[in-house]
């Protein structure tokens, strides 16, 4: 495994190891992100009564909303027979298996087994993982012994409105595209067809990056000395202020987001996005009906996945794409592009990638601490003082 990440400028790339990218159970980097609260859905689509499957790191799970409207995750399976638990039926908190009538609680703990002599339910458990929620989305913990404080991560305290985005299942690693979110370069080309990220590319900003107790804080320096900061919250969350969506500038303006990349497999991941735009009253409401018409030019669409694949197959001129959501396209398309997941031999970076290499050698290292048994950085929750900026 890489342990560390000498940078010289012109450099080839230091072999990236695969094993920084993974989050299969029982790896370094399956331990690793299982420390952490991770989103796994919005709040929104886990309705009441309704059990959905769930896949997260390589592993599958079962959700669902009690009638205390409580989220719950348990295994996938029912131990019985291993049907799956998702076909099943909800009862109060609990989940009944569609098989045989096993009925268990929100604990994982089986309760009733209908043809089954009394006192064999209480010897049989499923496994089931904390859920709460948060800005909209429901997070989980998928780790051993008690899970970290909660919120994983503190918002903006001014009034405004928060809503949550549509999720984009991305075909690649989600490292690739944490990674992203930390090169502030690639926007003035990247997103320069579309024209929403334009102040952005006025001049392009001299990266750094410094290390904190939470994870990474990023500067971008413009030429007038001005510092765009961005926040990145291990393992997998950006926090960061990015321009209005298409059409919407004369309602808010620039609006914080929370970013969680989060991996369904090692090649498949998905974004879950939470924003914040400081608008109250009749501003907000207008916001509110800006937004209403917006998604609705999104679900009239192609969707943004589709549209980047074209483009990746050579479908379509890159430059030429007009949606809705081209900003998101022309990120999956980069991203994705790369490929399903990265060894990145042969790469070689620049100045401008300070950030993701010091994230590479965070990575290596915590990964490395895991793999030789030792207990790796205790990580705490962001101060709430420490915000993102705009920085022009």
């Amino acid at each position: 495994m890489t342990t560390s990440i000498p940078y010289e400028t012109g450099a080839p790339a230091p072999r990236y190891s695969a094993d920084l990218a993974t989050t299969k159970p029982g790896t370094p980097g399956g331990l690793f992100m299982r420390r952490f609260w991770i989103a796994v859905a919005r709040g929104k689509d886990v309705t009441q009564g309704a059990a959905k499957p769930l896949r997260i790191m390589s592993e599958d799970f079962t959700i669902y909303r009690g009638a205390s409207g409580a989220v719950h995750i348990v295994d996938a399976h029912c131990p019985h027979r291993f049907a799956l638990m998702h076909l099943g039926w909800v009862e109060g908190d609990s989940i009944r298996c569609v098989y045989h009538g096993w009925r268990f609680e929100g604990s994982g703990q089986c309760v009733e087994q209908p043809a089954e002599e009394a006192g064999f339910a209480r010897k049989v458990r499923i496994r089931a993982v904390p859920a709460r929620e948060y800005i909209g989305l429901v997070y989980a913990y998928f780790g051993e012994g008690e899970p970290p404080a909660f919120p994983p991560f503190p918002v903006r305290e001014t009034p405004g409105v928060l809503d949550v985005w549509n999720v984009e299942h991305v075909p690649c690693n989600y490292l690739q595209s944490f990674e992203n979110s930390m090169d502030e370069v690639h926007v003035a080309f990247t997103h320069a067809p579309g024209g929403s990220h334009a102040p952005l590319a006025l001049d392009l900003p001299e990266v750094s990056a410094r290390e904190t107790d939470w994870g990474m804080l990023r500067l971008g320096t413009r030429k007038t000395g001005k510092e765009r900061v961005s926040l990145h919250y291990a393992p997998n969350v950006t926090r960061v202020i990015v321009p209005p969506r298409a059409g919407m500038d004369d309602v808010g303006g620039w609006r914080e987001i929370y970013f969680h990349f989060t991996p369904l497999d090692d090649e498949n991941q998905l974004w879950f996005i939470a924003g914040h735009i400081e608008v109250t009253g009749e501003a907000a409401e207008d916001y509110r009906a800006k937004q209403a018409e917006y998604e609705a030019k999104i679900a009239a669409a192609p969707p943004a996945g589709f549209v980047a694949a074209e483009l990746m197959a050579g479908r379509g001129v890159y430059a030429d794409t007009r949606h809705p959501d081209l900003a998101v396209i022309q990120d999956i398309a980069t991203q994705a592009g790369q490929g399903r997941m990265v060894k990145r031999e042969g790469e070689r970076l620049g100045r401008s990638d300070a950030a993701l290499i010091l994230w590479r050698k965070i990575l290596a290292r915590e990964l490395r601490a895991i793999a030789e048994g030792k207990p790796g950085k205790v990580w705490s929750v962001a101060p709430k003082e420490v915000v993102p900026t705009l920085g022009f």
